[in-house]
């Protein structure tokens, strides 16, 4: 016997879907289970500056030089630190997290120091890290960072007492 084929408008196929029983869960085949929920809040960072970055004293420069002041605070560079020995070093900053956690520290890419008519380029900062940019709090939540930098000198800087700000973030990891 051939098979016929019925065409239902698509109002009556509608009315056949919404006449279908819905299908129900048998007596007793309904289970619960209780959830937790949870959250630790972790205060905020602090940083305290301690100490400034130094690049001391120099003479006018005859050409272009450098100071590179490490995070350890070694000095280096193409100028002459020798006239003015001393008086400098990284910045230091002190801390504060919590125990035991990592963080991040981003230093700017450069920064400008001036003398209200000239400026000089700081550049190619750097810190006591130990794994890249990483480092950990304490177990007291304490971390010291030091910071070092490069100071980009011209030949015949114009004398003057030179400074400037730069900014540091520390963002938990």
């Amino acid at each position: 016997m051939p098979f016929k084929t019925f065409l239902l408008p698509l109002s009556a196929l509608t009315v056949l879907v919404a006449m279908a029983p819905a299908a129900q869960a048998a007596p007793g085949d309904t289970h619960s289970i209780g959830g937790t929920a949870q959250v630790r809040i972790v205060g905020p960072t602090q940083i305290a500056p301690l100490q400034d970055l130094r690049f001391g004293s120099m003479m006018q420069p005859v050409a272009d030089g450098t100071v590179i002041v490490a995070p350890d605070g070694t000095v280096s560079g193409t100028a002459d630190t020798t006239t003015f020995p001393g008086n400098r070093g990284p910045a230091h900053f002190l801390v504060r997290g919590e125990n035991r956690r990592f963080f991040l520290t981003r230093l700017p890419d450069t920064a400008t120091i001036g003398n209200g008519t000239s400026t000089m380029l700081v550049d190619d900062f750097t810190g006591n890290f130990r794994n890249g940019r990483m480092a950990r709090f304490d177990n007291n939540g304490d971390y010291n960072l030091y910071i070092g930098a490069t100071l980009n000198m011209t030949a015949n800087q114009e004398p003057g007492y030179y400074s400037g700000t730069f900014e540091i973030s520390i963002v938990y990891q």
